[in-house]
């Protein structure tokens, strides 16, 4: 009896048309004998069944009972341990336990084949690939590399590699093999040539109208003068899906970056979204990956396009959903999956026209990120020179020595830096007058006259930043290191930020979007060149307060960005301030309206807590919430321990006046009285410390 795999492959061979020349190719290069050939790459733009061809390619290697391994480059990082940690993956049982991955392939019996699937995805690591990874395999390894681009000059200057490998352009089909297509998937024959005039050959398209005229057989289809056949076919698609419910979880999947069942069903407000999730992983322009799918490209832009301008409510209402589900997992999240979360977020706002024109989605992969060590610096500091001059060049030679800073560099595949960001600690530096650098000194100056770091409060300055090829323009690198910048807006403790630009008033714009001020006495020239600082206070307009905000931008534009002002405004207290607050507050436990006269009412720590558009009594409960949560710690405390029956029966449970409460507790007057100060006190440092966190 035949396998699943047996009949998937069959399945697949029956509806799989064209790519002969392709398949010829690749079936010689299995049966050489002697490998003169060890690598084979296809390339082509999106929707031309790279991937399609590359399973083909897997079940001629079942057929041949060749063992075969792939790499889904969408799946991992732009890094080399990444890319070996997903070929020690996919060997899976053939890798014993501490074995070197490269001895497990020579392992492997006869000819073997290494597929890497959209390789676009790892290009930063392309270098190491070409010099360091595919040498080291051994010669009975056939490495396919599948991607949108051509390999580039290194691989066909290099006279090795030009003898050992072979490429592939994918092209539009050709009307046989477009015809040939269109009647395996069962399309009358008075409807093919319409179809052909439509698409013009482009396999998805071809495979979309085929879906089409599945759940639709009466459909007509005539030549069109548009070149956007895609988003021609999908609008139609669009408006014949099953069922409404369907037709929004294809929305859904269009505005996300991926899309899992979990996140489907949040959005679609069900418990179950297993079946529209399944339908979903079925069409054809539905891509499958280990975190979730994705719609195509070109399918992706089509499907949001059509729904911004149908309905536009509609819209927004999944933008919220989506973005409240990222909201939550973003409060769990930390490092990496923390980074994830955030990418993920700041992806709903890539069709907003203020953002759009300023991020740049990384198609060909990502650099990773490091600190800085000494052998960066000699390139670090070429990149300032072309880019900046020598005046920038002292100021980075000078922090590159001073402990209150700290620099972040983006590498490529091979280690080497491309892009790099100067932060300097300005809570450190607060008693600093006279630093050689005049625009920093000038940044803490304004920092320490109108900001007013509280002990424990950290300050950031992004002092430097830039790409080695493109300085400061929009670039994935560009992209990346804005990702990196507002990860660390979620560090605890952070007070206040400033990030400085070249040009200031080119980024007004998605800055002034972002919450970040212009702070006009701050700009400066170097090398004749302008610059500015932006400033955000995280006390004013907290982290999670902040992403409400951009929440709402997010599907459309402020008249006047500036002039938006939160709800709720923060209120920032001295330490001594603070303490006495919480010590009112004890006092008028029971009394919510002298409660919500309390300057903690509008402190960081219940703003955070309850959200800028809580009301008053949900901002009172929270209050109350903190004050006996603290207090259940101090009972629970063996040091603090002694204080929890003077505070509860003080405040939380009175029995009278404090000599009443004092004589209840068999406690002499004096030492009640002591206890109740030292409790107090030790409450207002425990808040405090929720405050400054």
């Amino acid at each position: 009896m035949a396998s699943v795999a047996e009949l998937l492959s069959a399945a697949r061979r029956r509806s799989f048309v064209g790519r002969e020349r392709e398949l010829e190719i690749f079936e010689r290069l299995l049966d050489s004998p002697s490998p003169d050939c060890v690598l084979l790459t296809v390339y082509g733009p999106g929707g031309q069944g790279k991937t399609t061809l590359l399973k083909q390619f897997t079940d001629l290697c079942n057929e041949r009972k060749m063992s075969h391994l792939l790499v889904d480059a969408r799946e991992i990082e732009a890094h080399p341990v990444g890319f070996l940690e997903a070929v020690r993956a996919s060997l899976g049982k053939s890798l014993a336990a501490g074995q070197d991955v490269f001895e497990a392939i020579g392992e492997l019996p006869g000819r073997a084949v290494l597929f890497i699937d959209t390789y676009e995805k790892i290009s930063p690591i392309d270098d190491w690939v070409r010099t360091d990874f595919l040498p080291n395999l051994p010669a009975n390894v056939l490495t396919v590399i599948c991607g949108r681009n051509a390999p580039s000059i290194a691989w066909l200057s290099d006279p090795g590699w030009k003898a050992l490998m072979k490429s592939i352009q994918l092209r539009n089909f050709s009307d046989a093999e477009s015809e040939d297509y269109l009647r395996r998937r069962h399309l009358p024959e008075e409807k093919i040539q319409p179809i052909l005039d439509f698409t013009h050959g482009h396999p998805l398209a071809l495979s979309v109208v085929a879906d089409i005229y599945e759940q639709y057989p009466d459909k007509n289809f005539s030549p069109d003068e548009s070149p956007d056949v895609i988003r021609t076919l999908l609008q139609l698609f669009v408006r014949q899906v099953p069922s409404p419910m369907h037709r929004a979880a294809l929305e859904v999947c269009s505005i996300v970056n991926l899309l899992t069942e979990s996140l489907l069903a949040e959005v679609m407000g069900v418990e179950d979204a297993s079946e529209l999730f399944n339908w979903l992983c079925g069409l054809s322009f539905i891509s499958i990956g280990r975190e979730g799918i994705y719609p195509h490209d070109i399918a992706r832009e089509a499907l949001c396009a059509d729904l911004k301008w149908r309905h536009p409510d509609w819209n927004a209402e999944l933008h919220n959903r989506a973005r409240h589900y990222y909201h939550r997992k973003l409060k769990e999240a930390t490092g990496e999956t923390q980074r994830r979360v955030l990418f993920d977020l700041i992806f709903l706002h890539r069709v907003n026209p203020v953002v759009k024109p300023f991020f740049e989605w990384q198609e060909t992969g990502s650099f990773w990120v490091d600190v800085a060590n000494a052998n960066d610096l000699p390139v670090l500091r070429d990149m300032i020179r072309r880019h900046e001059g020598a005046e920038s060049l002292a100021v980075f030679d000078f922090w590159a020595k001073n402990p209150a800073a700290q620099i972040w560099v983006w590498r490529d595949g091979a280690k080497q830096a491309n892009a790099f960001v100067l932060k300097i600690n300005g809570h450190e530096l607060v008693s600093e007058k006279n630093l050689p650098d005049k625009p920093t000194q000038k940044v803490l100056d304004y920092q320490n006259k109108h900001l007013h770091l509280r002990q424990g409060e950290q300050s950031a300055i992004f002092r430097m930043w830039m790409a080695n090829e493109t300085h400061q323009l929009v670039s994935p690198l560009q992209s990346s290191i804005f990702l990196t910048i507002v990860q660390y807006y979620f560090t605890p403790g952070l007070a206040v930020s400033f990030l400085e630009t070249v040009q200031p008033e080119f980024w007004r714009a998605v800055l002034t979007y972002a919450d970040l001020a212009h702070v006009p006495e701050l700009d400066f020239e170097t090398n004749g060149i302008p610059f500015g600082f932006y400033v955000h206070d995280w006390r004013m307009r907290p982290p999670l307060a902040w992403l409400e905000l951009m929440g709402k931008r997010e599907v459309g534009i402020a008249a006047d960005l500036a002039a938006e002002t939160p709800q709720l405004q923060v209120v920032v207290l001295s330490e001594a301030e603070f303490s006495e607050s919480v010590a009112e507050a004890l006092r008028h436990f029971h009394n919510s309206n002298q409660l919500l006269q309390n300057p903690l009412i509008r402190s960081k720590f219940i703003v955070h807590r309850s959200g800028a558009d809580a009301s008053d009594g949900e901002r009172v409960g929270v209050l109350k919430e903190k004050i006996l949560g603290v207090i259940k710690e101090i009972e629970e405390s063996p040091i603090d321990g002694k204080y929890h029956r003077v505070l509860y029966r003080t405040f939380i449970n009175p029995v009278g006046s404090q000599e009443k409460t004092a004589d209840f507790l068999n406690m002499s007057f004096s030492t009640y009285r002591r206890y109740l100060s030292a409790g107090t006190q030790r409450v207002a440092e425990m808040l405090w410390g929720e405050e400054l966190g």
